[in-house]
C-alpha cells in the first residue's frame, strides 16, 4: 500500500527587515529587531512546537555606545499596515500560540548584535490551513534614553497549521505518529523535539534486518527528547547498535515505552557509557521514565570501561520497570552488569519481571541487576533463571547491594532498598577464583551477593538444587530469616572473610515448581501465568526458553593481563 507523507517543515520565519535606511549622523541608538530564518512560511502540526532565535540589532552596521539590556514584544498594531503593503488578509498569530523565552537579551558596549532569546511557537490554538501574522519589535531599552528604533523595526512571521493525516499522525497523544514499517523507525529521530512529548504507536512488526546501525534516540545532554512509545503489542525484529554513547534503542529514555517487543537484538559498545537493548539510561534526575510489558531478547556486550550493563536497561535512575523482561546474554569484563539492569542511578521501582539467558561480568553481577546501590530503591516479585558467572560480588537476583561502599560497611549503612518475594531459580551462580585460596573479596550469594544487613530482605527464595560455586570451598548457602532495619539480617561468619555479607533466602520446597513457588507467595494472577512450571506475563510473546543463540564473543575478564579484574570509576555521571 502506497503511504502518504506528511512532512513537518523545519523552516524558519520570514524576516523582513530594513532594505534601505536613512543615515542617523554621529547618534548611535538606533535598533530594529529580527528572527533568524528565510521567507517561507513556519508549518506546524497541530501538536508541534518550533523555537527560533530572536536578537536585537544596531541599524547599518553601527554598534552600541552604551551596554544595554532590551526585550521584545508581540506588536498587533502592525499587522494592518503589513497586510497592506502586502495585499494579504493574515489574522495575527493568538497569544496562546506563542511565547517569547529568555527575553532579556544584551547588547555590550560597541557591540553589533544582542544576545538571543526564544520565541516558541505551537499550532494547538491555530485553526487548520489559516495563515497567521506575528510582528515582533523592541518593547523596551535599558541602560540609555539615547535610543530609537530603525525604519523597519518590526520583523514578522507568519505561521499556518498543517492539516492531519490519522493514518500517520500529529504525535499527539490522539493522533499519535504511526509506525507501519522500517521507515516509520527511521524517521522517529527528525520527529522529536526538546521538551516536547512525541507520542508513537505501532501498528505492525518491523524487522530491522540489514539496516544500518542504529543511533539511540536521545543520546546527547540535556536528555530532553521526551517519548511515550506505545509497542501496541508489536515487535521489533533484528535491531543492532554498536553506537558509543547509550547504546541501545532509546539511549536515555525519559518517558514512557509500553506494550512492545525487541527479538534478536544485538546491542555492543567499546564507549564509556551504559548499554543495554530497551536505554542506556532509564529516567535521570527529575526526568522520569516507566517501562511496562517490555520484553526483549538477544545480546548485549560492553567491551569498554564503564559500569551498567543489563539486558533491559543500563542504568535504572528515576524508573519504573514492570511486567518486563530479558532473555539475554550479557557481558561485561567490569561491574555492575545484570540480566534485567545493571544498577540504579537513583530511586527506581521493578516490580512482577523475569530474566533468563547468561550473564557474565569482572564481578559484582546478578540474574535481575549487577547492584542496587542508591537509597529506597525496591525489587518485588522478579525471579531469574539466568546462569550468573563473575568474579566475585553476585547473586541469583542481585550482585552488590550496599549504597555503592560509600556510606560505610553493610553492618553500618541504611540504604532502605527492599527485595520481596524474590526467587532466585538460576541454572547457576558461579564465582570463578580471582586469588587462589583468597576468602578477602566481596561475598557470593543465591540472592545477593553482597548486601547491607540492614535492607528489608522479605520472603526471598532459591531453587532447592541451585548450582551455587563460590570461589572458595568454605562458603555454602544457608537459609536466612527475612530481614529489615529493625531485624537486621544474620550472617553466618567466616574467619578471615572480610567482606562475608550474602544472601541466600531460603531454599524452596524439594519439588515444587516455581510457579507454584511464586503463586503461594501471592504473585498475582492477573499479571502471571502459572500454567507451566516457569511463569510467564500473560499475554507476552518471548519466554525464558530458549535460551539466545551466540552473540559476538565475550569480553575478556583481564584486559591488561596481570591476572585481576581491571579497577573502575565507581562514580555514577550522565
Amino acid at each position: 500500500m502506497k503511504k502518504i507523507a506528511i512532512f513537518l517543515l523545519a523552516i524558519p520565519a520570514l524576516l523582513l527587515s530594513c532594505q534601505s535606511r536613512q543615515e542617523y549622523g554621529p547618534m548611535k541608538g538606533v535598533y530594529y529587531s529580527a528572527i533568524s530564518g528565510s521567507d517561507e512560511t513556519l508549518q506546524l502540526l497541530p501538536s508541534r512546537t518550533r523555537t527560533l532565535e530572536l536578537r536585537a540589532y544596531a541599524q547599518d552596521g553601527a554598534v552600541s555606545d552604551k551596554f544595554l539590556t532590551m526585550s521584545f514584544k508581540a506588536d498587533p498594531e502592525s499587522v494592518p499596515a503589513y497586510n497592506s503593503a502586502h495585499g494579504t488578509a493574515y489574522p495575527m498569530l493568538p497569544g496562546a500560540a506563542f511565547e517569547i523565552q529568555q527575553n532579556n537579551v544584551m547588547i555590550p558596549r560597541y557591540g553589533k548584535a544582542s544576545s538571543t532569546a526564544k520565541l516558541r511557537i505551537n499550532a494547538a490554538s491555530m485553526e487548520e490551513d489559516i495563515v497567521y501574522l506575528l510582528p515582533i519589535t523592541i518593547g523596551e531599552v535599558k541602560g540609555s534614553d539615547n535610543w530609537a528604533l530603525g525604519t523597519e523595526a518590526v520583523s514578522y512571521v507568519t505561521v499556518r497549521r498543517l492539516p492531519v493525516d490519522p493514518s500517520t499522525g500529529d504525535g499527539s497523544a490522539a493522533l499519535p505518529f504511526i509506525i507501519d514499517e522500517p521507515a516509520d523507525i527511521l524517521a522517529i529521530s527528525e520527529k522529536l523535539e526538546e521538551g516536547v512529548v512525541t507520542h508513537f504507536r505501532m501498528i505492525n512488526d518491523v524487522d530491522m534486518a540489514g539496516m544500518s546501525t542504529w543511533i539511540p534516540l536521545n543520546y546527547a545532554s540535556p536528555y530532553e527528547k521526551r517519548i511515550d512509545f506505545n509497542g501496541d503489542g508489536h515487535t521489533i525484529y533484528n535491531f543492532s547498535s554498536d553506537f558509543p554513547n547509550y547504546s541501545s534503542f532509546f539511549g536515555v529514555l525519559v518517558g514512557k515505552c509500553y506494550n512492545v517487543n525487541f527479538v534478536n537484538a544485538n546491542i555492543s559498545s567499546d564507549g564509556a557509557s551504559a548499554c543495554a537493548v530497551l536505554c542506556g539510561y532509564a529516567g535521570t534526575g527529575d526526568k522520569a521514565a516507566e517501562i511496562d510489558n517490555v520484553h526483549v531478547s538477544g545480546t548485549v556486550a560492553l567491551y569498554g570501561n564503564k559500569t551498567g550493563v543489563g539486558g533491559l536497561c543500563g542504568i535504572l535512575g528515576n524508573a519504573k520497570v514492570t511486567r518486563s523482561s530479558a532473555n539475554c546474554k550479557v557481558s561485561s569484563k567490569y561491574n555492575y552488569v545484570g540480566g534485567l539492569f545493571g544498577y540504579d542511578g537513583g530511586t527506581c521501582e521493578v516490580s512482577d519481571c523475569w530474566s533468563a539467558g547468561t550473564v557474565e561480568a569482572g564481578q559484582r553481577a546478578g540474574g535481575i541487576c549487577g547492584g542496587i546501590i542508591k537509597h529506597n530503591s525496591t525489587i518485588t516479585n522478579c525471579y531469574s533463571t539466568a546462569t550468573v558467572t563473575a568474579g566475585f560480588g553476585i547473586g541469583g537476583i542481585a550482585g552488590h547491594c550496599n549504597l555503592d561502599q560509600k556510606e560505610g560497611t553493610p553492618a553500618e549503612s541504611r540504604p532502605d532498598n527492599v527485595f520481596r518475594s524474590c526467587i532466585a531459580w538460576n541454572d547457576g551462580v558461579i564465582a570463578k577464583t580471582m586469588t587462589p585460596g583468597s576468602v578477602s573479596h566481596y561475598s557470593c550469594g543465591a540472592v545477593i551477593g553482597f548486601t547491607s544487613m540492614y535492607n528489608y530482605l522479605i520472603d526471598c527464595y532459591r531453587k532447592p538444587d541451585l548450582n551455587f560455586q563460590d570461589y572458595s570451598d568454605m562458603f555454602a548457602v544457608y537459609d536466612q530469616p527475612n530481614a529489615s532495619p529493625d531485624s537486621p539480617l544474620v550472617i553466618q561468619q567466616v574467619s578471615g572473610a572480610d567482606y562475608n555479607y550474602p544472601y541466600h533466602g531460603k531454599a524452596a520446597a524439594a519439588g515444587v515448581s516455581l510457579s507454584q513457588l511464586a503463586r503461594s507467595l501471592g504473585w498475582s494472577e492477573d499479571i502471571w501465568d502459572f500454567s507451566a512450571d516457569i511463569p510467564v506475563h500473560k499475554g507476552a510473546t518471548i519466554a525464558p526458553d530458549p535460551t539466545p543463540g551466540p552473540g559476538p564473543d565475550d569480553p575478556q575478564e583481564d584486559a591488561t593481563g596481570d591476572g585481576q579484574i581491571d579497577d573502575y570509576d565507581e562514580n555514577v555521571i550522565l
